[in-house]
């Protein structure tokens, strides 16, 4: 089984929205307050209504191990809760395009847009990543 520590924001966030699915909540209300896609708060409904709260606790976090160490996550966290145009951007907005050129520009490593997501949220920060492209 993958690894899945329980205290994981991306976890967390899961099973809050398990909790609020069982709780009544609409699967459209569930995606708003969390910023999760309708097609992942169908995904955990269908789950919870098939095994409960156990079974989308189960889920693993998937994935290989990442090339960033704690440390690289902590300047990436802290960058994050700072404005962008301190890293040579023309505006203070996070976008998702402007985290991933910051990382390749500091640690070498090019990582998929969704990667990029997935590294704001498991710093619990992909709140701060505009919807913008640029």
């Amino acid at each position: 089984m993958l690894s899945q520590p329980k205290t994981l924001p991306s976890v967390v966030r899961r099973m809050t929205a398990g909790r609020m699915l069982l709780d009544g909540a609409s699967v459209e209300v569930v995606a708003d307050a969390l910023h999760l896609s309708l097609q992942t708060v169908r995904r955990y409904k269908a789950i919870v209504s098939d095994g409960g709260l156990d079974a989308l606790a189960k889920m693993g976090v998937g994935g290989r191990a990442s090339a960033l160490d704690r440390d690289a996550l902590d300047w990436i966290a802290a960058a994050l809760q700072g404005s962008a145009r301190e890293h040579g951007f023309e505006s203070a907005t996070w976008t998702n395009a402007r985290l991933r050129e910051l990382i390749e520009r500091r640690y070498g490593v090019r990582y998929s847009r969704v990667y990029i997501w997935q590294i704001a949220t498991n710093l619990g920060l992909g709140h701060l990543l505009s919807k913008s492209r640029r």
